[in-house]
């Protein structure tokens, strides 16, 4: 499926906050699976779902698994899927940081949706990140 020009607005927010917070994007192995992704690399299969951002450090001490996400594809059983197996993964990684992008007017449901995730499963210490303040 095409990338549309919103989810790729989405997507380079958290491109931007990975940046922003964990410093020079050179400084991570960061693969994105946009139209024209940095540096070549699409990011590996996550619980059989591939997410729009996948970086790490070396030696890894932070994994970080972003997924853009527009109004319309927020609310789907796909989407919950994902975003299930994405906060899985990251339960299991030493500082997992799981960012979801939305439009500004899904942060409420992309909140509710991803604590809905969390309780079904163990306790973790990944840190969740909503970027919500993108227009749609």
């Amino acid at each position: 499926m095409a990338e549309s020009a919103a989810h790729a607005r989405l997507v380079r927010a958290i491109l931007s906050f990975v940046e922003l917070e964990f410093g020079p994007i050179i400084d991570l192995s960061v693969r994105d699976d946009s139209v024209f992704p940095l540096r070549y690399e699409r990011p590996p299969r996550v619980g059989g779902f591939v997410p729009d951002v996948y970086a790490t450090d070396v030696p890894t001490t932070v994994t970080i698994i972003g997924e853009a996400k527009t109004t319309s594809d927020l609310e789907r059983e796909r989407s919950r899927s994902q975003i299930s197996a994405f906060l899985a993964y990251l339960a299991h990684m030493p500082k997992g940081v799981f960012v979801l992008s939305v439009p500004l007017v899904a942060g409420a449901t992309a909140r509710r949706i991803v604590a809905a995730a969390q309780q079904s499963l163990p306790l973790s210490a990944t840190r969740i990140v909503i970027l919500d303040g993108i227009p749609g």
